[in-house]
């Protein structure tokens, strides 16, 4: 099954978090629209690869060259030489993993050959404009695969501490009069930063994100992005400013996203900030529903 929409509906870090939560595999397609205001701006495709929950490979085309490209690019091994193991591979085994094996790269080439792809990745989080595919019956592509992976969520905390335009993302960040609850037992297992883990402190559900950021003396919006962070990671979710669990029983998310209430939206913020239409909610219930 497939799932697609626009950036407008559905962003893609709370993308990333259905992969990494669903432990979904396939390939996503991301188009970016061209930009008006440029000269002969073009569409731009690029291609995600997730196994479980992870990224196993990212590339801009569909060729199934972009990884011995950049094998022959950065002078690691001559195109001959990649052609020749090309027909001596398994069609079961990352390509990148065979060239370890036969000797003809290290096993630092390999970090640096997913890092390249995981900054592709990284890019794709800046996108303002665009479309996105998501098919969970691709096929892996073992030729442009490192042998690496890393899980999504990963990836996508990765980029967000990185982006510099949080514009697309304006409308999925926590309300400043709203909360945020644990959603885990016991401390973090990932590695958080510091104003991660000083936001975490607060989520009780008793403490709005206003006075997170006074108590933390930091300005609302870096609140809010790292709270948006740690949603992203499952580590807490978004709820009304309660004084009592009843409270918050009476307010609580409904309706089919009820089983990912980590993607951090209050009802009210999904009916009338993203106006997601109900054809996209039957699409992606469908597909969270559909077997990795």
């Amino acid at each position: 099954m497939s799932l697609s929409s626009s950036f407008t509906d559905f962003s893609l870090a709370e993308l990333f978090q259905l992969v990494d939560q669903g432990r979904k595999s396939g390939c996503l397609t991301v188009c970016t629209l061209p930009n008006l205001s440029v000269p002969k701006s073009k569409s731009q495709y690029f291609y995600i690869w997730f196994r479980q929950g992870r990224v196993v490979a990212a590339t801009n085309r569909l060729n199934g060259n972009g990884l011995s490209d950049t094998i022959t690019q950065r002078g690691w091994a001559k195109q001959q030489v990649i052609e020749q193991l090309f027909t001596e591979a398994s069609t079961v085994i990352p390509f990148g993993l065979h060239l370890k094996t036969q000797g003809f790269l290290s096993a630092e080439q390999l970090n640096q050959l997913f890092a390249s792809q995981l900054q592709q990745v990284r890019n794709l989080f800046e996108i303002q404009k665009g479309v996105f595919k998501l098919d969970s019956k691709a096929t892996l592509p073992w030729n442009e695969m490192t042998g690496l992976s890393l899980r999504a969520m990963e990836v996508a905390l990765m980029a967000l501490r990185i982006l510099k335009n949080w514009e697309v993302l304006a409308d999925v960040l926590p309300d400043v009069d709203s909360a945020i609850q644990s959603m885990t037992q016991g401390n973090p297992q990932i590695r958080l930063h510091t104003l991660e883990w000083q936001a975490w402190e607060f989520a009780n559900g008793s403490v709005s994100v206003k006075e997170i950021a006074s108590q933390l003396n930091q300005p609302i919006t870096l609140v809010q992005q790292a709270i948006f962070r740690l949603i992203v990671a499952g580590l807490v979710e978004e709820v009304p400013l309660v004084t009592s669990t009843a409270n918050l029983n009476d307010d609580s998310i409904d309706g089919s996203l009820a089983n990912f209430p980590s993607l951090g939206l209050q009802k009210s913020k999904q009916l009338e900030n993203l106006k997601i239409s109900s054809s996209f909610l039957q699409n992606l219930v469908g597909f969270l529903k559909s077997k990795t």
